[in-house]
């Protein structure tokens, strides 16, 4: 059986056909939570066997092997799978497998279109080890963020770049929820405003929610702390245990669940309607990942994110648009700053989020994290303001320096006292 795509799915389907057709070899596909990627590649793929072609469908981690081929079949599309202790016999047409499997086994599968899930991973020397094997087959990115995880765009893994549709789009659809957001009023650096289980009882308590903290003991003292209906996942959960985690969850036998991006991405339940944000986000790919959980429809009820960091102030409101390109997301930053590890046995420096358990030259553990502190600082509804109001905004404080002598710095902290950011993108619009 084949499925009936919406119509921003086909037009989707339409730009990355004529995109190819034009000579780009390596598409990538942007669009958020609920657009459905895996749809609209399963018509890209149905097509690709029917003229005999081979297809080769990556996923990054090992346990979505299984429920994407379970959707692809459901699609009409015959595919295989291959990861570590399975592959399926004889030669599918469509092979769906785990990157790790592929790169560990050298085991490559005949592919004239390779289809890369979750692309913002491209990166990773894996991806390119893979992509090097099939230099001639056409390549097709997923995602619903293009850029990685230090911020920097897809533009050396894609040529070209298709946006399916917006999440305001699919809000108007009535794909995805409306969206509330509670906040401190500025960005709490190194702090939250207040205690995550406080927040929760306070703001959401009985609501399907999906917490992400900063450490994995910060989560399990979070879900201690909210009791038997709240559960933590990290990287290292069996899962099998996993599983029966995430199923609990869908079927309303828990409440919360507290992790550390294990459920940023490759995890979809309709039935989680809060997100907690317990923690800073250094990126908005990130962000858009954690606060896109909550999105998709249940019933009619509205999504509510908790931003204990203020961390939407760096980011925006999760459902404003945005400018996506191959050099990554154009968003509002005030200042960026790379994390930084210091040893403090040799003083070796480690930049980036990633430092493992131990310092890599005197093999010395690293320090413990500072505690989190809490600033007490009062969480309020974020009103969603136009670009229109803003645009009007920055011009009468331009006006208003003009007429008293003030400098453009006085304009710029003036706006971001009112909207939380500086006016980046603002003023050329103002000036016309």
């Amino acid at each position: 059986m084949t499925i009936q795509l919406r119509p921003y799915q086909l037009r989707a389907n339409a730009e990355i056909r004529e995109a190819m057709r034009a000579g780009h070899r390596r598409v990538l596909l942007v669009a958020p939570t609920a657009f459905g990627k895996t749809a609209t590649a399963s018509e890209i793929m149905r097509s690709a066997v029917a003229k005999g072609r081979r297809v080769l469908f990556l996923v990054h981690r090992r346990e979505i092997v299984n429920d994407t081929a379970r959707r692809l079949r459901a699609a009409g599309v015959p595919c295989g799978v291959l990861m570590a202790g399975v592959r399926t016999a004889g030669d599918p047409p469509v092979t769906v497998a785990s990157i790790q499997t592929v790169v560990a086994r050298e085991t490559f599968p005949r592919a004239d279109l390779v289809i890369w899930d979750e692309a913002h991973h491209a990166a990773a020397a894996q991806y390119v080890a893979v992509a090097a094997i099939y230099p001639a087959a056409h390549h097709l990115g997923l995602t619903a963020t293009p850029e990685r995880g230090d911020g920097v765009g897809l533009r050396d893994a894609f040529d070209a770049i298709i946006l399916g549709a917006t999440v305001r789009e699919l809000q108007a659809e009535g794909y995805l929820a409306e969206c509330d957001v509670l906040a401190p009023g500025t960005r709490i650096r190194g702090g939250l405003a207040c205690e995550p289980a406080e927040a929760w009882r306070m703001y959401a308590e009985g609501r399907p929610t999906v917490a992400f903290c900063r450490s994995v003991d910060e989560s399990i003292a979070l879900a201690e702390a909210l009791g038997p209906r709240a559960r933590h996942v990290d990287g290292t959960t069996p899962l099998a245990t996993r599983a029966a985690i995430l199923d609990d969850f869908a079927a309303g036998r828990i409440d919360v669940l507290t992790n550390v991006f294990v459920l940023t991405e490759g995890w979809d339940c309709s039935r989680a309607k809060v997100c907690l944000l317990a923690r800073g986000i250094g990126h908005s790919g990130a962000y858009l990942q954690m606060v896109g959980r909550v999105l998709r429809r249940h019933g009619e009820e509205r999504a509510l994110v908790i931003d204990l960091g203020g961390v939407l102030h760096d980011h925006g409101m999760p459902d404003e648009d945005r400018t996506y390109s191959l050099d990554g997301i154009t968003r509002a930053v005030p200042e960026k700053r790379e994390w930084i590890s210091r040893c403090l046995a040799c003083g070796t420096e480690v930049r980036g989020a990633t430092r493992g358990e131990h310092c890599a030259v005197c093999k010395a553990p690293w320090p413990e994290r500072e505690p989190v502190v809490i600033t007490g600082a009062p969480l309020a509804k974020i009103a969603k303001v136009s670009r229109d109001e803003k645009v009007r905004e920055f011009a009468r404080l331009q006006e208003i320096a003009r007429l008293r002598g003030y400098k453009q710095g006085w304009v710029s902290h003036q706006y971001r006292a009112r909207f939380g950011v500086w006016p980046v993108g603002v003023r050329e619009k103002a000036d016309h």
